[in-house]
């Protein structure tokens, strides 16, 4: 049956229409956006990318892991069905037309939670190999599982973070069986105007109007933005990308949070043919995973008892509206079918103190739990 409606109908519900059929999907809201966007994927097939594909051609909703493999692939959704504010009466009777797709289980891969001990014990563990000299700064991460059945509740949850932080690229996707929300302060590649933006992010704090100025901020700190602005400045060389601009670093605030942050810009076209290379040169870069880089990964996967999958990778639009907007995915949650994997991390130096590291990524937790908290009120 055709639907006329006299109300607009918005992403919200769009949302909710597309976890009740488990439909291929991705929304989100880009930062200082009013509106948010909506990409339907009408085929159930996900749209895999190859590592030699020219990103410049792909147009959708781009999710890349962490670390590639055959179960955690890269892929985009397409915009079969594309809604920016409200879904016309015509797309969300298209919407409605969509058949049910089956849910596929990822609750045999729930990732393991570390507590507090075993995470103070891996930190030292890190800070041990920095002093032999093994390492100048490794990312560890943890996960916190919630119990509970939230996808339901998943379109409520995504209102409430875009009205919680203006400033974050807000995002749910779901390409069976990977269902992922968060709210992530980090900008991977931004294009505009014909200038192509990057980002060094690193360090975090508490936000007050003392941690707005970088002065407080300790050398432990510091040295962490300045190993990603490094690495950042040396992949830029190896693509003898022309005219860098560079500015910072500078205080940022994040919700409740301030991280330190270098923003680079440059050309968009000296990337046209490049642009996935680039992309997975830039990402991971030591904001979320170490220096040096390979040795960084092996530990982590050493180390950590949980597979990143799509945590610490990269996500966002593609292609649509002429713009590029890709973030990396922090501050984000794994949605299974009875309970929430939150996923936290912080960088580990020479001068990290274990107990403060733990107290970093309970405060970064918070950006969702807090949300989390008002949904069940």
């Amino acid at each position: 049956m055709q639907i006329t409606s006299t109300e607009k109908i918005s992403v919200s519900k769009g949302i909710s229409v597309c976890l009740e059929k488990n439909l291929i999907f991705a929304a989100y809201r880009l930062p200082n956006q009013q509106d948010p966007e909506i990409v339907i994927q009408k085929s159930p097939k996900k749209n895999r990318i190859h590592k030699d594909d020219n990103y410049y051609n792909l147009k959708g909703f781009l999710v890349a892991p962490f670390a590639e493999t055959e179960k955690y692939p890269s892929f985009i959704i397409s915009p079969d069905i594309y809604a920016s504010k409200h879904l016309s009466d015509e797309q969300y009777n298209e919407l409605q037309s969509l058949k049910v797709l089956p849910v596929l289980s990822d609750e045999s891969h729930l990732p393991v939670a570390v507590g507090h001990d075993d995470y103070l014990g891996q930190i030292e563990n890190i800070i041990g190999q920095i002093e032999q000299g093994n390492f100048e700064k490794v990312v560890l991460s943890r996960v916190k599982v919630l119990p509970g059945n939230y996808i339901s509740r998943l379109a409520h949850i995504f209102d409430e973070l875009t009205c919680a932080y203006p400033n974050a690229f807000i995002f749910i996707f779901n390409a069976g069986p990977h269902l992922w929300i968060g709210a992530t302060p980090e900008p991977l590649l931004k294009a505009q105007n014909g200038t192509m933006h990057t980002v060094s992010l690193a360090g975090t704090r508490a936000f007050s109007e003392q941690n707005l100025n970088i002065g407080a901020w300790n050398s432990k700190e510091r040295l962490e933005q300045e190993y990603v602005t490094r690495y950042i400045s040396k992949v830029l060389s190896k693509f003898n990308l022309a005219d860098v601009e560079l500015v910072g670093p500078y205080t940022k605030q994040a919700g409740n949070l301030v991280h330190l942050r270098t923003d680079f810009s440059f050309r968009s076209e000296e990337l046209k043919n490049c642009l996935g290379k680039f992309l997975k040169e830039l990402q991971p870069t030591p904001a979320v995973c170490g220096m040096p880089r390979i040795q960084s990964l092996e530990l982590i996967a050493k180390l950590e008892k949980h597979e990143r999958a799509y945590y610490a990778g990269f996500i966002g639009p593609l292609g649509l509206n002429n713009r590029l907007s890709i973030f990396v995915n922090i501050r984000c949650m794994k949605v299974l079918q009875k309970r929430l994997a939150l996923f936290v991390g912080g960088g580990i130096t020479a001068d990290s103190d274990p107990e403060d590291e733990w107290k970093e990524t309970e405060l970064k937790a918070e950006t969702l739990i807090s949300v989390l908290r008002k949904v069940e009120e």
